[in-house]
């Protein structure tokens, strides 16, 4: 089973709508190369959900793994990996610690 692992990061203040314009470029204008990205990190799917309005905001991230591995760093040098990793320390800060009260599957 695939283990997914957790990340809580609060939205600084006046970067929500920068965070969510970069999510929506992610999703239209790059996610097949994100798609790629996955397999070179040994995840299957990477998600982040936004909750809270204005400037308090949070994101969590969820990474799943491919089955029997654990998540590889980014690729430093793909070009979208580094513009993902800007946006992320404009945008977020993370929060710590981040424990699921729990994770059931069947």
């Amino acid at each position: 089973m695939e283990k997914t692992t957790y990340m809580l990061c609060k939205i600084k203040p006046g970067k929500r709508q920068v965070w969510l314009d970069w999510c929506k470029e992610m999703m239209e204008k790059h996610y097949t190369e994100a798609s790629e990205t996955l397999v070179e990190e040994d995840l299957v799917r990477e998600r982040n959900f936004i909750f809270g309005e204005g400037d308090d905001s949070y994101v969590l991230y969820l990474h799943t793994p491919v089955e029997g591995k654990v998540k590889k760093p980014f690729n430093p040098t793909r070009e979208l990996n580094q513009e993902h990793f800007r946006k992320f320390h404009e945008c977020l800060e993370k929060v710590k610690p981040c424990v699921p009260g729990y994770d059931v599957s069947a």
